[in-house]
């Protein structure tokens, strides 16, 4: 069930594999999968509330938003993984746990390429949210179908919307993925937001002290997070504080024995854990593509060159056998290329 190529006393490993896409392993944590269990479960009318809703349609909807949550994930790790692989970086896992997505990446020791990598994934639930927004106005015919609110990512600005079944589903898509882009946003380290200050801090500062400033504001932003999720009873921003509390602390710690100018350095959205040496693994699906686009060209490249040189040969035959008046323009013009082509190679 669990990897076996994974040091098990680290709970973060405490996951399974469930498919490959572009050559990218897909696990899932054991505790997203019981706590999927606990929501839903929760979810479910009270018989003693009187709740005339049928237990059918509540287990539908649960099931389907987090269904709903475990894709708007995924696209999102998957974000970072293309953006890696766009700067020339290495992208071979992604986990999805409860709190998230964390996606196993090795781009290239360098700002920019952090920063792209960072970039991506918010990228993904910005197109998402887009995409949803045209549709809720288009099928509603209303500008306040779409929560813009941030506050409030799956209430309509016109609460007076009345939304049918679809709409309502959309709706979800929308605020879940509205939901993830606001957490990702906010400038504490290890979301996005954080990583992106990180990023721009770097030439500024070098390696070792931007990873340190933004780790402490990470700190003490996580910290912020926990007591307000104390204050308003929120057990899931408690978890994410917790989670980035501790992120920020092994992450500032590692940075210690990292010069500005070092190599790999660790995986920026996996587990935290070092990784110098980045394992051998097959080239992913857009780097088979540019090496098969490479060897077609190189391919196209050879057929021309032996064409040409079959022409060529042809024509000096002619030449040989009936004189240059035989010639026809074009064959005087790949003549005259030839030897314009000759005497520029000649020392």
């Amino acid at each position: 069930m669990f990897g076996t190529d994974k040091p098990m006393d680290n709970p973060i490993n405490w996951s399974f594999k469930v498919g490959q896409l572009f050559s990218i392993d897909i696990r899932v944590h054991i505790l997203f999968v019981l706590c999927a269990v606990f929501l839903i479960v929760q979810a479910l009318p009270d018989a003693d509330a009187g709740v005339s809703i049928p237990i059918s349609k509540v287990l539908i909807q649960a099931l389907g938003t987090y269904a709903i949550l475990f894709g708007i994930v995924l696209l999102h790790e998957f974000g970072h993984c293309f953006g890696c692989r766009r700067v020339g970086g290495e992208a071979h896992e992604i986990l999805i746990w409860p709190l998230g997505g964390l996606a196993s990446v090795a781009p290239p020791h360098n700002p920019s390429a952090h920063m792209v990598t960072t970039v991506a994934g918010p990228m993904v639930n910005v197109i998402i949210c887009g995409l949803c927004s045209l549709g809720l106005v288009a099928w509603t015919g209303q500008l306040g179908a779409v929560p813009w609110n941030p506050l409030h990512p799956f209430t309509p600005v016109s609460q007076a919307i009345l939304l049918s079944e679809g709409q309502w589903w959309l709706l979800q898509v929308y605020g879940l993925s509205y939901f993830i882009l606001l957490i990702n946003l906010l400038p504490v380290f290890p979301f996005d937001g954080g990583r992106v200050l990180q990023a721009w801090l770097w030439p500024r500062k070098g390696y070792r002290a931007s990873m340190e400033l933004a780790t402490g504001i990470g700190m003490g932003g996580a910290i912020v997070i926990g007591l307000w999720g104390i204050v308003s009873g929120e057990t899931l921003l408690l978890m994410i504080a917790v989670f980035g509390y501790l992120t920020c602390w092994q992450s500032k710690r590692m940075a210690k024995y990292q010069d500005d100018f070092g190599g790999g350095g660790f995986s920026p959205y996996g587990s935290g854990e070092e990784s110098w040496d980045v394992p051998e693994r097959k080239p992913g699906f857009f780097e088979r593509r540019r090496i098969r686009k490479a060897s077609q060209q190189i391919a196209r490249q050879r057929e021309r060159i032996a064409a040409h040189e079959k022409e060529v040969e042809r024509i000096l035959a002619k030449v040989s056998q009936s004189g240059l008046a035989s010639l026809s323009p074009r064959e005087r013009n790949v003549l005259e290329e030839e030897t314009k082509r000759q005497q520029s190679i000649e020392p």
